[in-house]
């Protein structure tokens, strides 16, 4: 969908035919989309955030707001947006967005909804995904589930960068009579003060309007893929050096969702030639965010993940294990996301001292950490050159508070080697004997 309220009015999308951007071949089953489910599928990633619309009969305000009113909003629409229940409501765990008219002909007027996260709820890069059952789009509805830049109400459109997951209902599909098919899916930017979109679209083989259907987007600092039900329907690299003017995908998005009446995209733009049958609803079974390794979420509603925070800094050990000490220290990196450092002292099978050093990301309370083992400088002299790093063995913590937690170890052949540590380490507890206090406080 787009929204042009700072850009100036008129058709500014006249001039682009986005069924004809750029065309996949004819889809395949999707009956095969299991084939395709490689970066399609979330199954890898943990659940960051999810609404699954299962509590009450009205969305939670705290994580969503509604966009009202009825002037075109830059594509000469033909809806009014209202919260009024009978358009917009949670209903035997779904969403439901429900399109109203009142009236015959040109004299025929629309009701629908469009909800929104904007700074309640954003994300930066991640795998977003959405279970939707579309109504009968024949013809005139315009359903869609997108995401804007959260400073979309500081520097307008298209500035603030646009993801369009998935729209329905383009000219297009209606004159090749594959409007409940036709599944599109657009970028839109700004590139040196003028506007750059590109998408693409693809052809399902079924009417969607038949079923739940799973529509995602994965967002990485590199590329934009999206999908449905796993078939990948475009990509589009945004790094640095291959769109110079992509900084929009490099911010946080609030997302949307909304079906629309008629409008540019439609090409409908007279109440008389809406035909779609009405009351239309748009079924949303639930939203998800999932974390893809560089997930930010932010806004007022964004979860606060509990675990490993800073005052786990200090010493830990075994007092009945010899060699299984260890100093942990917590905190952010250069970009503000956690991490951990952890250096290990342990011995040879000669007694001969070992020194051990990992980094990893504090998972919740538990740490994954590949260990290696510097050695060869000599002493009184500086030169990093001649350090040999070994492979140490990998490691698992898990914490049940900042004192107390256990330690898994797997070792390399270096460490077998080296000193002697055949068996794996299982569940040993640690606890932590003393730290430097994180703030001016003695640490109780």
């Amino acid at each position: 969908m787009k929204d042009i309220s700072r850009v100036k009015r008129g058709n500014l999308f006249g001039r682009f035919n986005f069924d004809s951007i750029s065309v996949l071949p004819a889809a395949k089953s999707l009956a095969l989309a299991c084939l395709f489910l490689g970066a399609g599928s979330s199954a890898f990633a943990d659940l960051l955030w999810s609404d699954e619309f299962e509590t009450g009969t009205a969305l939670d305000s705290k994580t969503w707001s509604y966009d009202l009113g009825s002037w075109g909003w830059g594509n000469q629409e033909l809806q009014t947006y209202t919260q009024h229940p009978e358009n917009v409501r949670l209903e035997n765990g779904n969403l439901v967005i429900n399109v109203r008219s009142t009236g015959e002909g040109a004299s025929s007027q629309f009701t629908s909804a469009r909800v929104r996260t904007q700074d309640k709820l954003t994300f930066k890069y991640g795998r977003i995904e959405a279970r939707i059952k579309m109504p009968d789009l024949a013809d005139g509805l315009w359903p869609a589930f997108w995401t804007l830049g959260n400073n979309f109400s500081q520097v307008g459109w298209p500035f603030c960068g646009e993801l369009d997951i998935v729209e329905m209902g383009s000219s297009g599909a209606i004159n090749t009579g594959l409007v409940n098919r036709r599944v599109g899916s657009t970028a839109h930017w700004d590139k040196s003060g003028n506007y750059s979109g590109y998408g693409q679209f693809i052809d399902a083989a079924v009417d969607l309007d038949d079923d739940y259907h799973l529509f995602s987007m994965d967002w990485t600092p590199e590329k934009v893929t999206t999908y449905i039900d796993g078939q990948q329907i475009w990509t589009m690299r945004i790094k640095v050096d291959q769109c110079a003017s992509c900084s929009e995908f490099h911010k946080p998005h609030f997302m949307i969702l909304n079906v629309a009446v008629g409008g540019t995209y439609t090409g409908l733009l007279n109440p008389a030639q809406i035909t779609a049958t009405t009351p239309a609803e748009m079924l949303v079974d639930y939203v998800r965010i999932y974390d893809n390794g560089y997930t930010q979420l932010g806004g007022s509603a964004a979860p606060v993940k509990p675990g490993i925070k800073p005052e786990y800094s200090g010493s830990w050990y075994n007092s009945e294990q010899s060699g299984h000490g260890f100093s942990m220290e917590f905190g952010e990196d250069g970009d503000g996301l956690p991490i951990a450092v952890i250096y290990w002292y342990t011995y040879d099978s000669l007694g001969n001292p070992i020194f051990m050093v990992g980094n990893g990301v504090p998972d919740g309370y538990t740490l994954d950490i590949q260990f290696e083992s510097p050695h060869g400088m000599k002493y009184g002299e500086f030169d990093p050159d001649s350090v040999v790093r070994e492979n140490g063995g990998t490691a698992h913590f898990e914490f049940t508070d900042k004192y107390n937690g256990t330690f898994n170890y797997t070792p390399s052949g270096f460490s077998t080697t080296a000193w002697g540590h055949v068996a794996p380490v299982e569940n040993l507890p640690v606890v932590k004997i003393f730290s430097i206090p994180v703030t001016n406080t003695v640490d109780p």
